[in-house]
């Protein structure tokens, strides 16, 4: 069985490979994207549909599916028989825990056989991020201790633990991407080839996944979306922390954010909206409200805010006090504030701008070091917004400073 270490400087050389077909084609993303007009063409052929109205784009810098038009509410988008999918074979012969296993090693073989795989025109539009389980030390000693540094290769050990141990094949390069790619894409069925391409938003979700005895559809939830709007889907509930470790970003709201004070060993939680509107130590009760991804309603942020808000109101004042002094706490023991990796993050860019071959190893390890320092500043500004909230119901509740 490969060691750890093995594993990362394989991964690197994956993704590097990946990148560079993803910086070739980035250009023509938002103009028409000639590997998804062959992927539509492929599901079709094979018995799947999909809808004309959407397609993807590239927004901000990151690629997702867009309505080219209005879409009704309840619209399939998308059906995938079950032949298509790579896990899950049936409505009553469901991917289970003990198959993952096999299914990224099938995965694998698909990668392996090249075009010559029936999932070649899925495969080749997969784009692989870049996770922090692949980064040099230099990179992930910017997270400054910050989770996920202390679990960020845990996949990586699974395979090697659960995987590679059952036999003498090791891990190969096929294996290792599709690892990544199951990891970072793969839906409760599986691979499910199209349905991948939609990006995460547990507040803006209007599509969601529906298993049926012929195959996979994705809908359309919440009311119609209007033409240019982009399409999400939710993950559910997980921490901001986990989000990045797993698929390399950190979703703009609600955004749930976790630590555990130093002194005292308490894990803390708290819930990020936008204009700084907090709920910490959000309940279970409170996050099955937000994160409800069966639910056909969708909401305004409004909405979101005022649970929030009605949430603080309900704590008692040693709650919000005590999450306020950890919170303080934790935020003066990081070695820099949110406004100082500003000032970092200027200068890692600059640099990073005069670097002539934008794919090479040392200016993949600068791209990775100004991920690390936008995710802790990301954190930092949340918390400080979290501390504020807090020390402020605090101050009505007890009708003085604290």
């Amino acid at each position: 069985m490969m060691r750890v270490t093995s594993f990362l400087l394989l991964l690197v050389s994956i993704i590097s490979r990946t990148s560079l077909v993803a910086a070739s084609s980035s250009a023509s993303s938002s103009s028409g994207d000639d590997g998804f007009v062959r992927l539509v063409a492929w599901m079709r052929r094979y018995g799947g549909r999909v809808d004309a109205r959407m397609d993807v784009a590239e927004i901000n810098g990151v690629r997702g599916i867009v309505a080219l038009a209005d879409i009704e509410d309840g619209a399939e988008l998308l059906h995938c028989p079950w032949s298509l999918v790579i896990g899950s074979t049936g409505l009553h012969d469901q991917m289970q825990t003990k198959d993952m296993c096999r299914v990224v090693r099938e995965l694998a073989d698909e990668f392996g056989a090249g075009d010559a795989s029936l999932w070649w025109p899925y495969l080749e539009h997969i784009q692989l991020p870049r996770l922090a389980a692949m980064w040099e030390p230099s990179a992930s000693e910017e997270l400054q201790g910050l989770s996920p540094s202390e679990d960020a290769t845990r996949h990586l050990v699974w395979f090697a633990q659960t995987c590679g141990g059952k036999d003498d094949r090791g891990i190969d390069a096929e294996e290792m991407r599709s690892l990544v790619s199951f990891v970072s894409r793969a839906s409760e069925v599986g691979m499910v080839p199209i349905y991948d391409l939609l990006n995460h938003h547990n507040g803006e979700k209007n599509a969601k996944l529906r298993l049926s005895d012929a195959g996979v559809q994705l809908v359309v939830v919440g009311g119609p979306v209007r033409q240019g709007q982009e399409l999400y889907l939710s993950y559910g509930v997980k921490t901001a922390s986990t989000m990045y470790r797993d698929y390399g970003f950190v979703e703009a709201w609600p955004c749930c954010w976790n630590w555990k004070d130093a002194a005292s060993g308490d894990n803390f939680a708290f819930v990020m909206f936008p204009d700084g509107v907090a709920a910490i130590n959000p309940t279970a009760d409170f996050l099955r409200q937000l994160w409800n991804s069966k639910s056909a309603v969708r909401k305004p942020v409004a909405e979101f805010q005022a649970s929030a808000r009605r949430h603080m109101d309900s704590l008692p004042v040693e709650e919000l006090v005590r999450f306020a002094r950890a919170a303080r706490t934790h935020l003066e023991g990081l070695p820099t504030t949110w406004r100082e990796d500003g000032a970092i993050l200027g200068q890692k860019k600059e640099l990073l701008a005069q670097t002539p071959d934008a794919n090479d190893a040392a200016s993949r390890t600068a791209q990775d070091v100004i991920s690390a320092i936008e995710y802790r500043s990301t954190f930092k500004k949340a918390l400080e917004s979290a501390l504020i909230s807090s020390e402020t119901a605090a101050r009505i509740l007890m009708g003085q400073d604290l």
